[in-house]
């Protein structure tokens, strides 16, 4: 435990204070919740609607406002002003692989890029090769001068320029999968184009935002959870690749600074509660869900769709990703860019129908549609319909952005809302029953819990139905609805020393309270 840390914990414990509070910074939500330390009950709980979305340029721009969501987290934290003298520690769970630029004094000079901008996915334009050497000029036969690997570095950027992308060029260049919608990639496309702010000191994510918020940290620090959805990340040694990013003429002076491996608080609130460094939301949600770290394969249905399963060493499998766990673990993760965001597109279809059929704009609410979505796939399952197959890959996959959507296997009986909804939903188990094959065979004989979270398990019982028909066991749904934020203050509680590590912490707040079944 470093100094900081323990500082923070004896404080605490001498003041007896017993709440932690996660922040949590989703996609489309943001929540706030108090859990106490002394049995994980959750005292209180905020949730709002993320409002911070931004009009692009361009289809494929998906952008926020940073200080929106910074703003919202502290209105959130006011209304518990009563709350925080008794607060121990604030931890903040956030969308990963997202970037936005800050300036020498810590506010935010862009907006925030979120994991869904595909700018990455681009065509390369004229013109925009002028940081290709990575800082180095060639001579008359194309070697690097003063660049950086002579001429193994030459064939790269030879290779390069036959690229058709601007993720094909950088990974190209690198040498490592850099997915569309990671921050490096993002921030490439923006250095090739003229569009970093000259303001900016550092580029971070918007859970490092957050904290510099709380704290008033002028520069930000990024925990290895975070710092490896930004891509050229360096998993063996938990740092950056600076030679990769060197090899692709990114300047490493705009990369933040790491956290250190335990964890890390990025500083105190005005009223002198710890903040800790903000974790990836994957890793957030893992903690806020399972009941013990070994042993629990954890499927996540939110906007997007995420199996997850904790290792305390790394280990490679294909078709997943491996992504560092605070305090020194990993996690083997096979993320979809679907989920529930394939189920909200459906629903958006026929919400069109129903309202270009007399009922009007806004005839139908969410709740009545999704509803009525939900009946339609348990009866096309109660009544053995024969269902068409979907491949959902509506928004391509992290492997192939480029890839379509599919229904096949389409006939009059299948054609029919309540088959094509049942259709699309074993789609998406589908896609998580394909991730948990590829999880190494030791791995998976040492799965003791099959948990659930994420309002598209919670709410779909057609959904947990087909996926536990594929993986052949019932899916434990948990009692913390909010399990990023949850995560979050348990992250929070072991940062400031109040916990000696995330078993003991779960043991003392409770875990996750699971059950089989409907939670509403």
């Amino acid at each position: 435990m470093s100094e900081n840390r323990g500082n923070a914990a004896r404080a605490a414990i001498e003041a007896g204070k017993r709440y932690v509070i996660g922040l949590d910074v989703g996609t489309t939500s943001l929540c706030a919740a108090a859990v106490d330390t002394r049995g994980g009950t959750v005292v209180r709980t905020i949730v709002r609607p993320n409002l911070a979305a931004i009009a692009g340029e361009a289809p494929d721009e998906r952008l926020q406002d940073p200080d929106r969501i910074a703003d919202e987290l502290l209105a959130m934290l006011e209304e518990w002003r009563d709350l925080l003298p008794e607060t121990a520690a604030i931890g903040i769970s956030a969308q990963m692989h997202g970037i936005l630029y800050v300036d020498g004094s810590g506010r935010a000079v862009s907006p925030l890029y979120t994991w869904q901008d595909g700018r990455g996915e681009r065509l390369l334009t004229d013109g925009a090769d002028e940081d290709a050497n990575g800082g180095g000029a060639t001579d008359n036969r194309g070697t690097v001068i003063g660049g950086t690997g002579g001429r193994k570095t030459a064939d790269r950027q030879n290779a390069a320029a036959g690229a058709a992308t601007y993720r094909q060029r950088l990974e190209t260049l690198t040498g490592s999968p850099v997915p569309s919608g990671y921050g490096l990639l993002t921030h490439d496309v923006l250095r090739r184009t003229g569009g970093v702010p000259e303001a900016a000191a550092k580029l971070c994510t918007v859970g490092d935002y957050a904290a510099m918020r709380l704290t008033g940290r002028t520069a930000p620090l990024v925990d290895a959870t975070q710092a490896a959805g930004l891509g050229l990340f360096d998993l063996r040694s938990r740092s950056f690749d600076a030679d990769a990013a060197a090899r692709a003429g990114i300047d490493a002076a705009m990369l933040p600074e790491l956290a250190g491996p335990s964890g890390a608080l990025a500083g105190t609130t005005p009223e002198g509660i710890p903040v800790a460094a903000a974790i990836g939301d994957n890793q957030a949600s893992y903690l806020g869900t399972v009941p013990a770290l070994a042993g629990s394969l954890l499927f996540n249905v939110g906007t997007g769709a995420q199996l997850s399963l904790y290792a305390p060493e790394p280990v490679e499998a294909a078709g997943l990703e491996l992504r560092p766990f605070p305090g020194g673990g990993w996690l083997l993760s096979g993320a979809s860019l679907g989920g529930g965001k394939t189920y909200a597109l459906l629903a958006s279809f026929y919400r069109e129908i129903a309202e270009a059929l007399g009922g009007g704009e806004g005839s139908v609410s969410a709740d009545r549609l999704y509803a009525a979505m939900n009946g339609w796939a348990m009866s096309a399952l109660d009544e053995g319909r024969t269902l068409p197959r979907v491949d959902p890959a509506f928004f391509g996959t992290r492997a192939d952005p480029h890839r379509k959507a599919r229904i096949a296997g389409l006939d009059a009986t299948g054609f029919t809302p309540q088959a094509l909804t049942a259709g699309l939903l074993a789609g998406v188990a589908d896609e998580l029953a394909a991730f948990a094959a590829q999880l190494p065979a030791e791995f998976l004989a040492g799965v003791r819990r099959h948990v659930g979270a994420g309002n598209g398990l919670r709410r779909n019982p057609a959904l947990r139905r087909l996926l536990e028909e594929r993986i052949g066991a019932p899916i434990e749904l948990t009692g913390a609805r909010e399990e990023a934020a949850f995560g979050a203050a348990v992250h929070a509680a072991v940062c400031a020393g109040i916990f000696t590590d995330y078993d003991e912490a779960l043991t003392c707040m409770g875990g996750a309270r699971l059950t089989e079944g409907d939670i509403v």
